[in-house]
This record gives structure tokens, C-alpha cells and sequence, in this order.
């Protein structure tokens, strides 16, 4: 297991970090006692891609084995979070890992990741209803984990940095949020990266696609099918 601090890269359109969901989570809980570096860009409009391969390189290596990339509206709730990390590394050799995904795929319409594969694996709280702010929760169980997987659901990925640079792979910049995760996931099957689940818990302030019609949403989906369908 690494003895280096996680880096932890997520972006928001809040302009004040302390309001996120994920920084409260890192600050309220006994994660602050762990090795951890928060790197958090508030008020935020840029790719996210773009913005998540600016710490995939040999200056971040130098002091960071593991890059976690996760949502802004993720609370972590797993003091666990770090260990469970390095034990997906390092018991199941996976080099991206994340919460849920699916371990086939079948690309089509809807492109979305839990309508394109029939196996699905790992678990998500959500709030009930799709209401961000509900105080209820209900947990989303897509299925067993650990669990290799072909995708995994872009809210939180921790990715073996080493492994990264070794094979070339960075997030996809064709796309800058939607279907990011996905385009991603294939990228790095095709270079031979191990991608899978671990029951880490968190809760997923998130209502998911709003509406299926949003114009760049479709936009999105047009290009992913182009270029993987």
C-alpha cells in the first residue's frame, strides 16, 4: 500500500468550496484524519476531462500514487474510503476503480451506462425521490462488487496513476461531461487496464439526467455513438 497522500480532483459551479457536499464530507467525518490532498475548482466551467488530465502526469507521480476523481455533490462516508482504495489495487489489481458499473456492454440508445449492460455490480445511496436536498436516503444496488467491470459510473473514479502514465491513458477530452465517464472506460479497456467495483459507501446528491431531451445531452450521445458505436 502507498505511503503518499490520495489526490482528490473534483470541479463545482459553487464558488465557494466549503459548500460542497464533498468537502463537507472530507472536513466533518474521521476522513480528515487521513492522507489526503483536496484539489477542488470552485465556480468552475471548464471540461471536466480536460480539467481531470491535468493531474494525470510524472509531475503528480511525484507525490500522489493514487488519483481519486469524484463529483462534487458526492458526500463520503466511508472512513474506510483511502484503505478500501489500496485493497482494490492491490487484492484485485484494478487500475481504475470505482462504485458502480456494468461488466458488458451493448452500445445503443440510450446511451446510458446501466441501460447498455445486463450485469450489473456495486452499490450508490441516493436521496429519495431525486430530491438533492431530501434528508431520506434509499440505496441504488446494482449488484455484487468487487466486481471486474467493462464501465464505471464517472461519480467517483480512483485511478492507479503509475498505471496510467505506463499505458498512455487519460479521460477523454472528445467529451466534457456527458458520456466523459463512458468514452473513457473503453478507452481504457482498449489499453488493457483493469477496471472494477468496491464497496466504498457515499451518497450521491444527485437526481442523474433530468431530462433525456436536454440538446446537449443528445448532442453528446450523437458524437459517442459516432465514434464508438
Amino acid at each position: 500500500m502507498s505511503n503518499k497522500p490520495v489526490l482528490i480532483v473534483s470541479a463545482s459551479l459553487e464558488k465557494d468550496k466549503k459548500s460542497t457536499y464533498l468537502h463537507s464530507s472530507l472536513t466533518q467525518t474521521d476522513l480528515k484524519h487521513k492522507k489526503w490532498k483536496l484539489k477542488l475548482y470552485e465556480d468552475n466551467t471548464e471540461s471536466l476531462s480536460k480539467l481531470y488530465n491535468n493531474h494525470i502526469n510524472k509531475e503528480t507521480l511525484k507525490d500522489h500514487d493514487t488519483v481519486l476523481f469524484v463529483h462534487d455533490d458526492v458526500y463520503i462516508d466511508d472512513t474506510n474510503c483511502f484503505k478500501k482504495i489500496d485493497l482494490a489495487m492491490a487484492k484485485y489489481e484494478f487500475d481504475i476503480v470505482g462504485l458502480a458499473g456494468g461488466k458488458d456492454l451493448t452500445i445503443q440508445k440510450p446511451a446510458l451506462w446501466h441501460l447498455m449492460t445486463k450485469t450489473h455490480s456495486g452499490a450508490v445511496v441516493h436521496p429519495v425521490d431525486n430530491l438533492p436536498d431530501s434528508a431520506r436516503v434509499r440505496v441504488t444496488d446494482f449488484g455484487p462488487t468487487p466486481e471486474r467491470c467493462l464501465l464505471l459510473d464517472g461519480l467517483f473514479l480512483a485511478v492507479n496513476l503509475k498505471r496510467a502514465l505506463e499505458v498512455d491513458w487519460k479521460f477523454n477530452e472528445d467529451f466534457s461531461f456527458h458520456h466523459y465517464d463512458l468514452a473513457s472506460c473503453i478507452d481504457a479497456n482498449n489499453k488493457k487496464l483493469k477496471l472494477g467495483t468496491y464497496p466504498i459507501w457515499v451518497v450521491h446528491n444527485s437526481p442523474g439526467l433530468k431530462d433525456y431531451w436536454d440538446e446537449k445531452f443528445q448532442k453528446s450521445q450523437e458524437k459517442f455513438l459516432e465514434l464508438y458505436g
